[in-house]
């Protein structure tokens, strides 16, 4: 393979990324409305700690840096967040 097919194959994979971020935040409203439906808050530190706990098993099992997957689903944990509060109409500017 070339160095122009790796990158064309690195491209993919990252649009593929960027979809599947694009897809969990949309799980995120959705859970959301659930949550709001049965009176819940947003945060749940346990759910947090259990997809975290998830991740970092996964990272472990393909060998992949612990450090930086926890760094990732920090920050996909606090995207799903801050699209709830979004939807609660907090945080919104006129």
């Amino acid at each position: 393979m070339s160095l122009e097919d790796l990158r064309a194959d690195v491209q993919r994979v990252d649009q593929e990324i960027i979809r599947l971020i694009d897809e969990r935040v949309r799980l995120a409203e959705d859970i959301f409305e659930v949550k709001k439906a049965l009176g819940v808050r947003i945060e749940d530190p346990n759910q947090e700690k259990l997809v975290m706990k998830r991740a970092l098993d996964m990272a472990t099992e393909l060998g992949l840096d612990a450090g930086a997957t926890k760094e990732i689903f920090a920050t996909l944990i606090r995207m799903s967040i801050e699209k709830q509060h979004e939807l609660q109409g907090e945080n919104n500017l006129p």
